[in-house]
């Protein structure tokens, strides 16, 4: 294993855990101060945030680190078919759970804030133990 392997498995890992505890975070201050139901959407929300973000990782992966033979025009369909199943994700779990659509685009986001999170901590030069 090459030192930017290691280096990209270290931040990949850093991401979900932080996602996953903004995430859990974000549910239980919902589930408080909202109920139950908005707790559930916002935790829903991030799961499929967090699905998607394991989906482009994959692609990208595929497009950057993958041998130049292989077809990108299959990569290409993967990302865009992630795209569309991302709101057609929310819109089935917003229309047949009856969850709250504000909850469940928060917790979306919030997943993906942990990129944001990973950028700051990588700027000052945060390493974990």
């Amino acid at each position: 294993m090459t030192m930017i392997t290691l280096d990209l498995k270290r931040i990949e890992r850093r991401l979900a855990w932080i996602g996953i505890g903004l995430v859990l975070a974000g549910s239980i201050v919902t589930v408080l101060r909202f109920g139950l139901l908005t707790g559930a959407s916002f935790l829903a929300g991030g799961a499929l945030a967090a699905a998607n973000l394991a989906w482009l990782r994959q692609i990208v992966s595929g497009l950057v680190f993958s041998d130049p033979k292989t077809s990108r025009r299959r990569l290409l369909a993967g990302y865009i078919v992630r795209l569309v199943l991302i709101p057609l994700g929310l819109y089935a779990m917003i229309r047949f759970l009856s969850l709250s659509i504000p909850a469940a685009v928060a917790g979306f986001a919030v997943f993906n804030c942990s990129v944001f999170v990973e950028g700051v901590l990588e700027a000052f030069g945060y390493r974990p133990r």
